[in-house]
């Protein structure tokens, strides 16, 4: 009976432990929170401040910084102000030659086309030549009759040009030696024309040519033989009959030579003829000026009258720059074989 009691009270105990085993399984404790976490800061040592005029140590592990030295100063030189020279220009009213000197005995070194512009470089004395730029001059610089230009102002300013020395003149060979050209082979055929064979006294015409394969081209203008290029032209104003010359050399120095001639009727009864009488503008305001140019053929004399001032004497194909003060009417006469005058007149009006 004993161990009975003892077998049961044993399995009172075991179930007893068993419930309390499942019991404390199904609870939800909370989790128990990690122990906080201790940061120690430790302050760094204190730096004593260097006393003035002293330098402290580096840290030591500290890198060393080495000053650079600072640059000098840039030196800035003030350069003087640039001063730009006015250089006036003047254009082309016909096709021009361009010489070496003021002068017609000079050397043609070329000629420019009407329209174009020229910049002045200089003048003669008188002012009836201008200096110009000219990059086919050997020194760059070449000259211009004043009266084929139209140029409106500043030409006072301009210095008076040095001009190179008058060429000597060389005789041309007696035209009854005859030019021989050999069998070599020379240029091709050059043609020499002119826009008008005939032509009344004064009255102007162009001369052409064209040549292949030339080493040099020369054209005889009645006075003189200048160089030329081989397609080129000339503008010519005979007052008689004249014959002019074209000289070819070809590369193998043979020499071919062309002419044609320009006839030129003297026979204008007594009538003289201004063709041609025109101004640049016909009004303008004070203190500008204008130019007159004109054409006369079969006179005897041509001269030019500003307002009530005495008429001066003129080349038959000429021109001049006036500048008036007021409204001015200018007079060009023509005389006759009989002493009669053909007049033209044109007035320019000057407003403020």
């Amino acid at each position: 009976m004993l161990s009975n009691r003892f077998t049961r009270f044993t399995i009172f105990v075991s179930a007893l432990i068993l419930t309390l085993a499942t019991l404390a399984c199904s609870i939800n404790l909370p989790a128990t929170p990690p122990p906080p976490i201790t940061v120690t800061v430790t302050p760094p040592p204190a730096i004593a401040s260097p006393e003035p005029g002293t330098r402290s140590a580096p840290l030591a592990g500290s890198p060393t910084v080495t000053p650079s030295t600072a640059p000098a100063p840039s030196t800035v030189t003030a350069t003087a102000p640039i001063t730009r020279t006015f250089a006036p220009t003047a254009t082309l009213k016909t096709t021009t030659n361009i010489r070496s000197g003021p002068g017609a005995q000079y050397a043609i070194l070329g000629n420019l086309a009407a329209g174009l512009s020229v910049r002045l470089t200089g003048r003669n004395a008188d002012q009836s030549w201008w200096q110009i730029e000219f990059s086919a001059s050997p020194n760059g610089r070449a000259w211009v009759l004043a009266t084929n230009t139209n140029v409106i102002t500043g030409t006072d300013a301009l210095p008076v040009a040095s001009a190179p020395p008058p060429p000597t003149r060389v005789p041309s060979p007696p035209t009854s030696v005859p030019v021989i050209a050999t069998a070599a082979p020379r240029s091709d055929l050059a043609v020499f024309r002119a826009d008008r064979d005939k032509t009344a006294a004064g009255e102007c015409t162009t001369l052409r040519w064209d040549v292949n394969n030339a080493q040099s081209v020369f054209v005889f203008l009645g006075s003189e033989e200048v160089p030329v290029t081989e397609h080129d032209t000339r503008t010519i104003c005979p007052e008689i009959t004249t014959v002019y010359k074209l000289r070819v050399v070809s590369p193998n120095g043979s020499t071919q030579q062309y002419t044609f001639t320009v006839a030129v009727n003297q026979d204008c009864g007594n009538s003289a003829d201004i063709t041609r009488y025109e101004a640049s503008a016909l009004e303008i305001k004070t203190g500008a000026s204008v130019t007159l140019s004109w054409d006369v053929t079969c006179a005897q004399g041509v001269f030019f009258k500003e307002g009530k001032n005495a008429q001066q004497q003129v080349g038959s194909h000429d021109a001049v720059e006036v500048q008036p003060e007021k409204s001015t009417t200018y007079r060009l006469i023509a005389v006759n074989k009989d002493g009669s005058e053909v007049r033209r007149d044109i007035t320019i009006n000057v407003v403020p």
